[in-house]
């Protein structure tokens, strides 16, 4: 078995969490079976690059980047991130339960964060890429927010989450743990690699509505060369005609130090006026409990044939 999740060169909590939540809950044995077979958790990582040969074991798993793959004999589908996905893959949406990362929540390690106490105010979490392209160490300078990198270990980001009174995040995933440890958030959006589909998804599994997202202009703070902005420029023509934001919020120029500023004051300004977020605590349970019986389910197939081949 291989676990097959999104893997970026710098790092993405949401992404790297699979290394330790799999094993933890199903046992590193788990992968020691069926060679050629894909295991698919946490990720927006349904797509038609999947191969189409080996049998892909899927729980909690979204699509919403390239398109959907084609549901044949190959897949072996327990659950899916949410109704979106389920209709994208023409599905029963009984298996649209919720994203897979909520399962987090049954490991000792991450109930230990619920006792940790509230250090900062205001957190924001920038989404992965977005982290890489601005300077989010002086927008929380500027509007006294606490920076969360997602690029960093998992549990880092985990603990300072759960440390946040309220936060602000650009990463469907830091909504879905802040959510998972009952710190309540607000989305925004900016970036080019903003995936609305994804955030719908999710946001209908746990029952939630947003009337709007907050969105900021396009800031950039490295410099960009002229091969680089020449290609954004044609790339955000095209995006404005055929009304596509991942290609119109493609940056130009390098932000102003004023344009940061101002960047950060209204995130701020965002914290302590915008309508903050949290799931019901029984539809989080009604989650988890589903998750959890997926996971038995898996557990019970494959862990036979694992006692059967010892």
């Amino acid at each position: 078995m291989k676990l097959h999740y999104c893997k970026t060169p710098l790092g993405n909590f949401g992404d790297d969490l699979n290394t330790w939540l799999w094993p933890t809950l199903l046992g590193k044995s788990f992968f020691d079976t069926h060679e050629d077979s894909l295991f698919l958790g946490v990720g927006t990582i349904l797509n038609q690059k999947l191969p189409k040969s080996p049998e892909k074991i899927v729980l909690g798993t979204g699509t919403g980047y390239q398109r959907p793959p084609k549901v044949d004999g190959n897949f072996s589908i327990y659950s899916v991130r949410g109704p979106l996905t389920a209709q994208a893959l023409n599905i029963p949406l009984r298996k649209s339960i919720g994203d897979s990362a909520y399962l987090c929540l049954t490991t000792d390690r991450f109930k230990k964060l619920f006792a940790l106490k509230k250090k900062y105010r205001v957190s924001v979490i920038p989404h992965h890429q977005t982290a890489t392209t601005i300077d989010w160490e002086t927008i929380g300078m500027v509007g006294e927010l606490h920076f969360i990198d997602p690029r960093k270990d998992f549990f880092r980001v985990f603990e300072d989450i759960a440390q946040s009174e309220y936060v602000l995040t650009e990463s469907l995933h830091g909504a879905i743990f802040a959510d998972a440890l009952r710190t309540a958030w607000q989305p925004f959006r900016m970036g080019h690699r903003f995936n609305m589909f994804k955030w719908r998804d999710w946001l209908e599994s746990i029952h939630v509505e947003v009337p709007a997202f907050q969105k900021y202009p396009i800031l950039c703070s490295e410099k960009l060369s002229l091969t680089r902005r020449t290609k954004h420029v044609i790339e955000r023509a095209c995006g404005n005609t055929l009304r596509y934001d991942r290609l119109s919020q493609k940056p130009i120029r390098t932000n102003s130090a004023h344009e940061l500023e101002k960047f950060a004051k209204q995130l701020e300004k965002q914290a302590l006026t915008k309508q903050c977020y949290l799931s019901k605590d029984i539809t989080l349970q009604n989650i988890l409990s589903g998750l959890i019986d997926c996971v038995e389910s898996i557990r019970a197939q494959y862990g036979n044939e694992l006692r059967s081949s010892a």
